[in-house]
């Protein structure tokens, strides 16, 4: 495995950013999804460094890097993202999930060559189920990080979005995966950042919006992962005749961090054409 670097940067507003380099260099910058641990992404970082450097960050708010400043908004991420793709030299962005809309939004306004999403979460038309943000923003306030998670992933595990589970039983779930898993126990850490991160997605995009992006872009979804993954990554690639889309066969929403030869070999190849 790749020795990993770690360092710290210094972003526009004065905070600071945890990063984490597999490989040396000028590469990707890959911007982390919601309720994720940035460590959890490492094997897939480690398995694209054979074709390019990737540089992964603890985004705001969660692991080494400072909390979300006041006033936080997707400018605070573009800047961040900015900060970590000077500070490594690199101009090609990754992104999953919340991470993916960073992405996307960093092919429109920032200086980068290339940009790869899987799963990205951009709420064109009102695709994203953002009814039950209230009920998140209420739960993390009142510092009940699992009652938070319950009704995140009412919405985001299909299992559970399926199978209607009386909410003592979904909460009985959810609080054995906080205190049995690694991923669980970050959630009281991550929570805060969560309801912040989720209330920028209540605004409706227009996937004229996304016009203006003319870099390489390669669009990822899972096969099963929440339908309206798919739908956005399909509008996005019909108005983008430039883009390349794929539904990846037998993936989740979390697929990032258990790889599969297939989306190995779908961003490794996009890679090498930056490498």
């Amino acid at each position: 495995m790749v020795a990993i670097k770690l360092r710290s940067i210094r972003t526009a507003d004065g905070g600071s950013l945890r990063v984490y380099s597999f490989g040396t260099g000028p590469g990707a910058v890959l911007a982390a999804g919601s309720l994720t641990r940035t460590a959890a992404y490492g094997r897939f970082a480690s398995s694209l460094s054979a074709t390019i450097p990737v540089h992964l960050y603890d985004r705001r708010g969660r692991g080494g890097s400072g909390p979300q400043p006041a006033g936080y908004s997707m400018e605070t991420e573009l800047e961040d993202l900015e900060a970590v793709l000077e500070a490594t030299g690199s101009s090609v962005v990754l992104g999953h999930s919340f991470g993916g809309g960073i992405a996307l939004e960093a092919a429109l306004r920032l200086a980068v060559s290339r940009v790869a999403v899987y799963d990205p979460a951009v709420n064109i038309d009102g695709c994203l189920p953002t009814r039950t943000l209230p009920a998140l923003a209420a739960a993390a306030d009142r510092g009940d990080h699992v009652g938070a998670v319950t009704v995140f992933s009412r919405e985001m595990d299909p299992l559970l979005a399926r199978v209607p589970l009386p909410d003592a039983a979904a909460r009985a779930l959810v609080w054995a995966a906080a205190h049995l898993t690694k991923d669980g126990h970050a959630w009281e850490e991550l929570v805060p950042s969560l309801a912040h991160e989720l209330a920028l997605l209540d605004s409706r995009r227009a996937l004229a919006e996304y016009a203006g992006i003319a870099i390489p872009l390669l669009l990822l979804a899972g096969a099963h992962s929440p339908a309206y993954f798919r739908s956005i990554a399909a509008g996005l690639a019909a108005s983008l005749p430039g883009s390349t889309s794929m539904v990846v066969p037998h993936a989740g929403h979390g697929a990032l961090h258990h790889p599969s030869a297939a989306i190995l070999s779908a961003f490794q190849g996009f890679l090498r054409q930056a490498a």
